[in-house]
């Protein structure tokens, strides 16, 4: 009987940190070191290996940003391609100028991080960076 509880409590214990290790739902912020570039997502888990949300970068050196809100329509559409990876695009830009980039989001679940990185260079001029770690 012991036995039993035992790894009942140890597969318990393993599938709350699987579904903990993956909850991306929040929001992430990376800047530059010297402050002058500031680039967030805004993510919702909508299925378990799909997630999707929004982004905002803002330059104050050339004074220019780009920011949606979760009511706006996603700009970010991820799936999961493996463990605590996700793969997608990031819509940025505006009309004629609308650029989608091809990203990588790798969650680091013991630092509750986020490796942020570009799969693809992006075609044209870019305000997202190349890549970063992203802090909640």
């Amino acid at each position: 009987m012991k036995k039993i509880i035992r790894y009942s409590f140890v597969i318990l214990t393993f599938f709350s940190f699987s579904t903990f290790a993956q909850d991306l739902s929040g929001q992430w912020r990376w800047a530059s070191g010297d402050g002058q570039k500031v680039f967030t997502i805004d993510l919702a888990h909508i299925t378990k290996d799909r997630v999707q949300g929004v982004h905002c970068v803002e330059d104050f050196e050339i004074k220019i940003s780009e920011c949606f809100q979760l009511q706006d329509e996603y700009t970010i559409h991820l799936v999961k391609i493996s463990e605590n990876i996700f793969q997608g695009n990031l819509m940025s830009g505006e009309g004629r100028n609308r650029l989608v980039e091809d990203i990588q989001l790798q969650y680091i679940p013991l630092d509750d991080n986020m490796i942020f990185s570009h799969t693809k260079s992006p075609k044209g001029i870019s305000l997202i960076p190349l890549e970063g770690v992203l802090r909640r």
